[in-house]
Order: structure tokens, then sequence, then C-alpha cells
């Protein structure tokens, strides 16, 4: 019970908890890279987001609604399709683990910012693009408190914390 009721990747969590999980193709996931890791000032202190760039074409090209399926809103539904929402956690797993071996005073939490997804095709320079704050092709996401730990335990085979 980790995640939030409210986590636009709650229903996710909940898919790869149960017997679905099987199914998902990890190959992909795993032979990928981060694309990158940016250093951003956050009110005063450094904060570390995960980036991927995707290419994705959403909706149907030519339609006159095209741009609406980069809708921060609609993204979670792309994000969930192709299974980036375990990718992203896998990411934030290893830069936990690289914090925890180059500077092992380092909280995570305190540190990871959190991850960003930006679908090239639908962003744009349009200011009017713009939902809830978010732009249009940028999925975001933070983790909550702790679990990049419980992760990282879960994945070396210890019991998450």
């Amino acid at each position: 019970e980790r995640l939030a009721p409210d986590d636009p990747l709650r229903g996710y969590a909940e898919q790869l908890a149960g017997p679905d999980f099987a199914a998902v193709p990890l190959a992909g996931l795993i032979n990928g890279s981060i694309d990158a890791v940016l250093r951003v000032m956050v009110e005063g202190s450094p904060r570390l987001f995960i980036t991927d760039y995707k290419s994705n074409r959403l909706g149907r090209a030519g339609d006159a609604t095209h741009i609406a399926a980069y809708a921060p809103n609609r993204l979670v539904e792309a994000m969930v399709e192709h299974h980036y929402p375990l990718q992203a956690l896998i990411y934030g797993v290893a830069l936990h683990r690289f914090l925890r071996w180059r500077s092992p005073d380092t909280d995570s939490d305190d540190v990871i910012g959190g991850v960003a997804y930006f679908f090239l095709r639908g962003m744009t320079a349009d200011p009017a693009l713009v939902e809830d704050g978010a732009p249009y092709g940028v999925f975001q996401w933070r983790a909550p408190r702790g679990l990049w730990a419980a992760l990282s335990d879960a994945m070396s085979g210890r019991s998450p914390s």
C-alpha cells in the first residue's frame, strides 16, 4: 500500500501484483538504458530526475485530434500499454543503488525528484497545450517515500521494509 489512492500508476501496480505479471515482456525493458539523469535545482536543493525519451506515435497521424493523445492525463494509457512504469521502476532502483554506492549517507527519497518520460511527437512549444501545469507529451511521476529502497531490497531477495 505504498501508492496513494489517486496515484496515476496505482492501477498498473495492482496489475503487476497479480497474475498478469507473467505476461509482461521483460526482455525489452531490461535491455534498455536511462536516456538521461538530469540534475535540477528545486527550491534551492539539487534533485535528480530520471528521463526517458519516447518516439511513440499515439493516436492516429493526420487526425485533427492527434495531439490530444499526448495530453498529460492520457499518457498514463500509453505508459501502461508499453509497460514503461515497470521500466521506470527498474531505472529508479538503478539510480537508488548508484547513490547508495557513491554516497551512502544520501537518502534517495530526498534526492530522486521523479521520473519524466518525454513523448517527443507530442511535445510542442504551444503554451496553450498545458494541462494542470504539465505540458503535452510529458509524463511525470514521483515515487512515494521508501519505494526505491523497498524495491531494491525485493530485487535483491531481501524482504522489503
